[in-house]
């Protein structure tokens, strides 16, 4: 009775297998093998770095977009402040005068006071309504005062309205 000896390890078994393959067989299998591994390498190692670094130079370029467009707008941030036009020194009461001056509406402010350092409250005890808006416009752009506080009361007479309106810088 012959008896086979079975072999202790698959390392042992692997080995084994290989010696009854011929030589011409071992070549064309370790060919396999090696474009099986290379296959792997690029699947799992090449591709992922390609996408990766593809991906990585679009963010890199928006990013680069990105960064132009905030100094582009801190530029013109840092422009709007230093061509900021400063504060005119000049009274609120001056300059009140002036614009209605300028308008023809002298007359027409019946009481002008002083709430205090900053703000005028002023009457108009008749005036126009589209005369009221460019007074008021008037003011904000040459005067730079601003009316806050509007309370216009419609008259009588069609068009015509008493108007009190507090002013401040």
């Amino acid at each position: 009775m012959a008896t086979t000896a079975t072999p202790a390890t698959a390392r042992e078994a692997f080995a084994r297998w290989w010696q009854l393959r011929s030589r011409t067989e071992r070549r064309i299998l370790a060919a396999l093998g090696a474009l099986v591994a290379v296959s792997l390498a690029w699947l799992v190692v090449w591709q992922p770095i390609v996408r990766d670094s593809d991906q990585l130079a679009q963010r890199s370029a928006a990013e680069h977009t990105a960064l132009a467009d905030a100094r582009r707008a801190a530029d013109d941030i840092a422009g709007l402040a230093r061509a900021a036009p400063a504060p005119p020194a000049t009274e609120p009461r001056a300059a009140l005068d002036a614009v209605l001056a300028a308008k023809n509406l002298k007359a027409a402010a019946t009481q002008v006071e002083r709430v205090d350092n900053d703000r005028l409250r002023v009457t108009f005890d008749s005036i126009g309504f589209d005369a009221l808006a460019g007074v008021l416009d008037a003011l904000q752009r040459d005067g730079h005062l601003r009316a806050t506080e509007v309370v216009a009361t419609a008259r009588v007479e069609p068009g015509l309205a008493r108007a009190d309106v507090t002013l401040t810088r």
